[in-house]
C-alpha cells in the first residue's frame, strides 16, 4: 500500500512542536527551573564539572544500556495500524509511569549526598530506568520491541535533543544526528544478534566490536552534553538529596519528550513515507529559525 501524500494541518502543527523542542531543547533551563535557581547560577558552575569523569561514566552507562536494549527490554507485538486523528498523536507517550519517576527520583539521592562523585553510582541506574521509559513510549507509537533495531533506536534517544552545533545554519540538528547514526545502528544490530549479553559487554570493553563501540561513541558525544548540564545544576552547594531527586525527574521528562517526538516522527514516516515527513519537518525547522 502506498503511503498517503499529504500531512494534515494538525500533524504539521505537531511537527512544528517537535521541531521547536528537538532543535533548541530547553534541558538546562528545565533543570535550573526544577531547583528554583537562575540559569546564570547554574552555568557559572561549568568549570567545576569533571569532563573525564563524565565521559567515562557516560560510556559505561551506555554500554550497559546497550546490552539491556538488545536483550532485556520487554518484547511486544506491533501496535494497531497508525491512526490519523491528531488527538491520538498528541496523547501518545504522555503517560509517564509513576514507577519510572519514582525510580529516577531515588537514584538522584547519591547526587544530592555526594555531588559529582556520586555520578558513577547514579548514572548507570538512571540511564537504565530512562531507557525502559523510552521503550514504553516507543511501544505506544507502534514500534515493535521484538526488533533489535527498534530497541537500539530507543538507545539513540540519548543522542538527540542536544544543543545545536556551531554553524549548523538552517539544517536540522535532529535529522543530521539521526542520519549520522543510522548506519551505526544497523551494523550494531547485526553484531548484537550473534552475541550473549556478557559477550556484548566484553566486546565493548575490549573494543573488539567496532560497530558497537562506534554506536556508543556517537550517542555519547551528545549525551555527554546533557549529563554535563545536569551535573552543572546538581553541583550547586547544599543542593540536597530532595532537590537532586527533582533534577532526575526533570532529566527523565526531557528524554521522554525527545522520545515522544522521535518515535512520533517515525510513526508519521510509516504513514506518509520518510521523504514527505522529513521534508515537512525541515520546513518547520526553517520556519522556527526565521527563514
Amino acid at each position: 500500500m502506498q503511503p498517503d501524500q499529504t500531512l494534515s494541518r494538525d500533524e504539521v502543527q505537531w511537527l512544528a512542536e517537535a521541531a521547536a523542542y528537538l532543535e533548541r531543547p530547553s534541558l538546562l533551563m528545565r533543570l535550573a527551573g526544577a531547583i528554583g535557581r537562575p540559569l546564570e547560577a547554574v552555568v557559572s558552575l561549568v568549570d567545576k564539572v569533571a569532563p573525564d569523569l563524565v565521559a567515562s561514566t557516560v560510556t559505561s552507562a551506555l554500554s550497559r544500556a546497550l546490552a539491556l536494549a538488545v536483550y532485556t527490554l520487554p518484547e511486544a507485538a506491533k501496535a494497531e495500524p497508525v491512526v490519523s486523528t491528531p488527538e491520538q498523536l498528541h496523547q501518545l507517550g504522555t503517560s509517564t509511569s509513576f514507577w519510572h519517576n519514582l525510580s529516577v527520583a531515588m537514584t538522584g539521592l547519591p547526587g544530592g549526598f555526594f555531588g559529582i562523585a556520586g555520578l558513577p553510582v547514579e548514572l548507570p541506574v538512571t540511564t537504565t530506568v530512562m531507557l525502559r521509559s523510552i521503550a514504553s513510549i516507543a511501544r505506544e507509537f507502534g514500534e515493535d520491541l521484538g526488533d533489535a533495531e527498534v530497541r537500539l533506536q530507543c538507545l539513540t534517544v540519548f543522542g538527540f535533543g542536544g544543543p545545536p552545533p556551531q554553524g549548523d545554519g538552517l539544517e536540522s540538528t535532529y535529522l543530521t544526528t539521526r542520519i549520522g547514526m543510522q548506519e551505526a545502528v544497523a551494523q550494531a544490530a547485526k553484531v548484537a544478534a550473534r552475541a550473549t549479553t556478557q559477550e556484548l559487554l566484553d566486546m565493548i570493553h575490549r573494543g573488539t566490536a567496532p560497530a558497537l563501540v562506534n554506536l556508543i561513541a556517537k550517542i555519547a558525544a551528545r549525551f555527554n552534553l546533557a549529563v554535563t548540564e545536569k551535573l552543572m545544576a546538581q553541583s550547586i552547594p547544599v543542593i540536597g538529596a530532595v532537590t537532586a531527586a527533582t533534577l532526575n525527574v526533570a532529566f527523565l521528562d526531557h528524554f521522554n519528550r525527545v522520545a515522544r517526538y522521535h518515535f512520533g516522527i517515525r510513526r508519521l514516516e510509516r504513514k506518509y513515507g520518510a521523504e514527505a515527513t522529513q521534508a515537512a519537518y525541515r520546513q518547520q525547522v526553517r520556519i522556527a529559525k526565521g527563514s
